[in-house]
């Protein structure tokens, strides 16, 4: 396990040292609303695809894609997360607040995850029937499962919350506000 975590380590600090000067403080910010609204759709074509059905299952591959995509576009928003807490000055209490909307981020991921296996996992018989024959890369697999349905309402629920503690701190505290909690990051400062 400690060669894991200096490996991971490793790896942040990399991250860290390159991305401050690649990318602006506000990067989260201007990524962040993509998950959420991929999450958040994925789950309506879902439960479209519970009560409208169509020949062709567009609704359950639209849920399909949209849980793909949310995925990624998570992992680059907590990616980009990383970098945007360089530029920030954390209190005591911020930094409390920060720790809570990171460990919310990784739960969304894992109930995101877990809500993409469980699709990926359950076999559907291939049917030569018009309409019931959609599944991922033509395996008999990637159609919407209860147990999907419910890893999915759990990330959106997740991600909700994530949300909020997010637009608390910069509304209530003035993360990341020039003038309010905004420092130049220590690899930026002029020496």
């Amino acid at each position: 396990m400690g060669l894991i975590k200096s490996i991971w380590a490793g790896f942040l600090g990399l991250w860290i040292r390159i991305g401050i000067h690649v990318f602006p403080p506000t990067i989260h910010p201007m990524l962040v609303h993509f998950p959420i609204v991929l999450l958040y759709l994925s789950l309506l074509s879902a439960i479209l695809s519970l009560v409208w059905h169509v020949s062709d299952r567009f609704f359950d591959r639209a849920s399909f894609w949209l849980l793909v995509l949310g995925l990624i576009a998570g992992i680059v928003a907590a990616a980009a997360g990383v970098i945007s807490e360089q530029f920030v000055h954390w209190t005591p209490q911020t930094s409390a607040l920060l720790s809570r909307h990171q460990a919310y981020a990784v739960i969304t991921g894992f109930f995101t995850i877990i809500a993409l296996g469980t699709r990926l996992l359950a076999r559907y018989p291939r049917s030569g029937k018009t309409g019931s024959g959609w599944s991922f890369a033509g395996t008999g697999r990637g159609r919407m499962t209860g147990l999907s349905l419910l890893f999915l309402v759990a990330a959106v629920v997740m991600i909700t919350m994530t949300a909020a503690l997010g637009g608390t701190m910069v509304y209530q505290y003035g993360v990341g506000i020039h003038g309010v909690s905004y420092q130049t990051p220590a690899g930026l400062r002029s020496k």
